[in-house]
């Protein structure tokens, strides 16, 4: 071999192993964004949002899942529950009990302005509610409670 032919075959060694420093990954997950035990059946997610809800440098992730429940004329039942994750570790941390509201919203707020966010979250008292004859006119006894860490 010459030295144009050793050049050659050394830049060409140099080059392909930086360049599959550029296409190598990670080894993949079994389940994407949240633990595959977390959605139960029948339950889709409906949003997601990452906050500070804790004094640990992780965020944690704020997964809301949700199914249908009823179609009324001017308005909808769904059936809901949330579940609280570390972002990074993928850590359980709270599964909230199912709630049925009109509402599919994901309330995160820091009202007390201490650094963490907190959940807040409004449903129908023990899941019961009346429409009239034609379906309208919802009532029920609204609940309003608030999730945070200490």
């Amino acid at each position: 071999m010459n030295y144009k032919q050793i050049l050659y075959l050394a830049l060409f060694l140099l080059l392909a192993n930086a360049s599959q420093g550029q296409f190598m990954t990670t080894e993949p997950r079994g389940w994407d964004r949240f633990p595959p035990e977390v959605q139960k059946p029948g339950f889709g997610l409906h949003k997601s949002e990452r906050v500070q809800m804790d004094d640990s440098a992780e965020l944690e992730e704020v997964l809301l899942f949700a199914a249908d429940h009823g179609h009324y004329p001017y308005f909808d039942i769904f059936r809901c529950y949330y579940v609280i994750i570390g972002y990074y570790s993928k850590e359980i941390k709270h599964v909230s009990d199912i709630t049925v509201s009109d509402q599919r919203e994901l309330l995160l707020e820091d009202r007390n302005n201490d650094g963490k966010y907190e959940l807040y979250r409004r449903y129908m008292k023990d899941g019961h509610f009346s429409v009239d004859k034609n379906g309208n006119n919802l009532k029920t006894n609204w609940q309003f409670d608030r999730v945070e860490w200490k």
